[in-house]
């Protein structure tokens, strides 16, 4: 993968490596980030992970911070995975504090 893809630009984390980096603070977002740049298909407009998303979670929030909709799309579909399981307003309140608190690194 070249360094150059500018997707990359887009990332917090995947900058290109072949393998996650011992000095990374945090490998599952590496690892979701290099899926997102590496597979076409996980950005395609019509991925049912976006769908949904839209659907559900842009009525609450539709912050602008940078993060592409399909990137934050994969990564509330990873996050409902792990801490899921509550009323949609109290997953999309956690996912949005769970961005800010661990994604971007700020509150």
């Amino acid at each position: 993968m070249s360094d150059t893809n500018p997707l990359l630009q887009l990332t917090q984390y995947f900058k290109g490596e072949a393998d996650c980096p011992k000095s990374c603070a945090q490998p599952n977002f590496w690892s979701y980030e290099k899926m997102w740049v590496e597979n076409a298909a996980e950005r395609a407009e019509d991925i049912p992970r976006l769908l949904e998303y839209k659907r559900d979670v842009l009525p609450y929030y539709d912050e602008e911070d940078g993060i592409p909709l399909s990137l934050k799309a994969l990564l509330y579909n990873r996050y409902t995975h792990w801490c899921g399981g509550y009323a949609l307003e109290d997953e999309v309140r956690g996912f949005k504090e769970f961005l800010h608190e661990n994604y971007l690194r700020r509150k």
